[in-house]
């Protein structure tokens, strides 16, 4: 046995994944790293469409007070023209 199977062979047994595993274990190893970097993303943008879904709820609300007419306002709505 060369130097090299020798290493392999050993590097295998002290990391518990047969030689034709390794890639497989890297990958998988990559894949995990990039799903938590999504799953931290999308924690970010769901509070960022928590924020925006506020702002929004809070302009309707305010759009819907300013244009209400059912509200209670002055009965002088104008001054007479002209009184006689």
């Amino acid at each position: 046995m060369d130097l090299k199977e020798e290493f392999t062979r050993r590097k295998s047994e002290a990391n518990g994944i047969p030689p034709a595993f390794q890639h497989l274990h890297a990958r998988a190893v990559d894949a995990e790293a990039a799903a938590q970097a999504l799953r931290e993303d999308n924690d970010r943008l769901r509070e960022r469409v928590s924020v925006y879904a506020q702002v929004i709820h809070e302009l309707r609300t305010e759009l819907d007070r300013r244009t209400d007419n059912s509200t209670q306002r002055s009965p002088v709505r104008s001054l007479p023209a002209s009184v006689t």
